[in-house]
C-alpha cells in the first residue's frame, strides 16, 4: 500500500500528521483500507511509507489489531508509484502483488478483481471508476476483451468519441511479479506514465471497470465528503453510521447543535450555543459558546473562541487558535499552534 503521500492540499492539517493517519469518523483513514483488505482475506500488507513513517509505525505497530501481518519500507527519497513498490520488492511475495494507493476510500470487491485478473491472463490489472467528466483526468479506453487500448490525458470534447463511457484509473492495481522486473531500481519512477503504456503497447494490461463506492480524499471537500458518506451509510466500511459521531469523550452541550454529517473526535467539545455543520473535529477540538463552524476542518485540539467563525473549506491546523469573534474565511488555514490572521 502506497502510504508516502504528504497531503499538500490538506495542510495545515498534514503538517502534523501523514495523509493516511487523518481521521476518517472513528479511525485513521488508512484502517480503512486495512479494513477492507481483511476483509477480503488479504492478510500480509506492506506499508510503502515517506513522509513522516513514525506515525504509521507508532499507531498501528505489526498490524496484529488491524487483523493483518504488517511490515513497512521507507523511500529514501520520493520514488514515484513505481519506484515505492520496486523499493518494496523484497518484502513481497513471487505471487500477484495487489497495490492500493494510500488516499482512496472505497468498497471495491477485491476478489471480483484477482477472478478477472486470472481469467485476462495479463501482466496487470488497472481498476478503472466511472465520472460525469473525465477532462481532469486520464481517460482509459478499453477494447471488447477489456485490454487497455489507450490513456487519453485530460480530454478534451473534441477526443471523447460519442457514447463512450467516462472511466480513469482507480489507483488500484494486481501485478503480477513480471511488472516488478519493469522498474528501474535506484530512482524515481511512475507505473501510470512509464509502466502501464508499456504493457498497453503489448496488450498486458487489462482494465476493471468497477461502480463501487470510490473517492479521493486529498482535498478538504473530498475529505469532508468522505466523512459524510461514511456517516450516512454511503460506503460499506466497519465505522459507525447514522451521524453524528461523537467519540469517546467527547460532549455536546445544552443548546448547541451538531448536524448528522459532523465527526466530533474523542474529547472535543461543542459549547452552548455553538452551532457546527458538516464539519470535522480532531480529538480534544473546542468550539467555544455561540460560535459557528461550517464544511470546516478543526485539527487536534484547536479552538474556536466564543462567538468566532470558521467558514466552508477551512482548514485549522493540530492546537490551532481563532480568536473570540474572529472569522476563518472560505478555505481559509490556520497554521497549526497558530493564532487565526486578523
Amino acid at each position: 500500500m502506497l502510504v508516502g503521500g504528504e497531503g499538500r492540499r490538506l495542510r495545515p492539517l498534514t503538517d502534523t500528521r501523514p495523509k493516511p493517519m487523518v481521521p476518517l469518523v472513528d479511525r485513521p483513514f488508512v484502517a480503512h483500507q486495512l479494513d477492507l483488505l481483511r476483509r477480503h482475506g488479504v492478510r500480509d500488507v506492506v506499508f510503502s511509507c515517506g513522509y513522516r513513517p513514525d506515525a504509521l509505525r507508532a499507531h498501528f505497530g505489526d498490524g496484529a489489531a488491524a487483523g493483518v501481518r504488517l511490515r513497512y519500507v521507507v523511500d529514501p527519497e520520493p520514488l514515484g508509484t513505481a519506484g515505492a513498490i520496486k523499493n518494496a520488492g523484497p518484502l513481497l511475495d513471487r505471487g500477484p502483488v495487489l497495490v492500493l494507493n494510500g488516499d482512496i476510500l472505497t468498497d471495491l470487491d477485491i476478489g471480483a478483481v484477482a477472478a478477472a485478473h486470472r481469467e485476462a491472463g495479463g501482466d496487470a490489472t488497472v481498476v478503472l471508476t466511472p465520472v460525469a467528466d473525465p477532462s481532469a483526468f486520464g481517460l482509459v479506453r478499453l477494447r471488447p476483451d477489456r485490454s487497455v487500448e489507450a490513456f487519453v490525458e485530460k480530454p478534451r470534447p473534441e477526443d471523447l468519441r460519442p457514447g463512450e463511457p467516462f472511466r480513469i484509473n482507480a489507483g488500484t492495481y494486481l501485478l503480477e511479479p513480471a511488472v516488478l522486473g519493469m522498474i528501474p531500481a535506484g530512482r524515481e519512477c511512475s507505473i501510470e506514465r512509464e509502466i502501464f503504456p508499456v504493457l498497453a503497447a503489448d496488450g498486458r494490461l487489462f482494465g476493471f471497470p468497477s461502480d463501487a463506492y470510490w473517492r479521493d480524499i486529498g482535498t478538504p471537500e473530498s475529505y469532508l465528503g468522505a466523512v459524510r458518506d461514511v456517516l450516512a451509510g454511503r460506503v460499506r466500511t466497519c465505522a459507525p453510521s447514522g451521524g453524528p459521531y461523537l467519540g469517546p469523550g467527547a460532549a455536546v452541550a445544552d443548546g448547541a447543535e451538531v448536524d448528522a454529517a459532523t465527526a466530533l473526535g474523542p474529547g472535543a467539545c461543542v459549547e452552548a450555543g455553538a452551532r457546527v455543520e458538516g464539519s470535522v473535529l480532531g480529538p480534544g477540538a473546542r468550539v467555544g459558546p455561540g460560535a459557528r463552524v461550517r464544511d470546516a476542518i478543526l485539527g487536534a485540539e484547536a479552538v474556536v473562541g466564543e462567538g468566532a467563525r470558521v467558514e466552508p473549506g477551512a482548514v485549522l491546523g493540530d492546537r490551532a487558535r481563532v480568536a473570540p469573534g474572529a472569522i476563518v474565511g472560505p478555505g481559509g488555514r490556520v497554521s497549526a499552534g497558530g493564532p487565526a490572521p486578523s
